[in-house]
């Protein structure tokens, strides 16, 4: 299955620490997997964003942790990079979502999944929530990838798709 990772999962290798799933969680995920894993160019835009910002206010946070953790993700192997320029349809898709997601990078790193992977693994429950929701987004979305799927925070729980 190609799986593309929401970026929340990528935000232990900047030393941000998330409290649903261990620091572990993305190696564990990587090493286990015959999965193909994909993340968003976008990414990397948005954990450097959130690294700057904590590293402004004086957290423990520094240049180099960021500048570690985005070597860390474009020099593993088991990792692809996926430009959301890949395929006309994310554009022209994203513009859909951002009717109920107000976070454009949000709405391209979801569009890149659905015109390109088969499942996205995130934390945004609310965005499947207010997909089905939208008959007409939805709509659009099952003409590009009908059986796209949604697994959610650790993985635990069973993918989840359109109503």
């Amino acid at each position: 299955m190609r799986i593309l990772i929401d970026t929340s999962y990528f935000l232990p290798l900047i030393k941000i620490g998330i409290e649903i799933i261990p620091d572990t969680f993305l190696i564990d995920l990587l090493s286990k997997s015959s999965n193909d894993y994909f993340y968003s160019t976008l990414t990397i835009f948005e954990l450097t964003a959130k690294g700057l910002k904590l590293s402004s206010k004086g957290n423990t946070i520094t240049p180099q942790d960021i500048r570690i953790g985005i070597d860390a993700i474009q020099n593993d192997s088991r990792l692809t990079e996926k430009p959301f320029t890949d395929n006309p349809l994310i554009i022209e898709l994203a513009s859909q979502l951002k009717t109920f997601q107000n976070d454009t990078i949000d709405c391209l790193i979801f569009a890149t999944a659905i015109c390109t992977c088969d499942c996205i693994i995130t934390m945004d429950k609310f965005f499947l929530d207010q997909l089905n929701k939208s008959s007409k987004v939805l709509k659009m979305v099952r003409e590009i990838n009908d059986n796209f799927k949604f697994w959610f925070d650790d993985l635990s729980g069973d993918l989840k798709s359109f109503k």
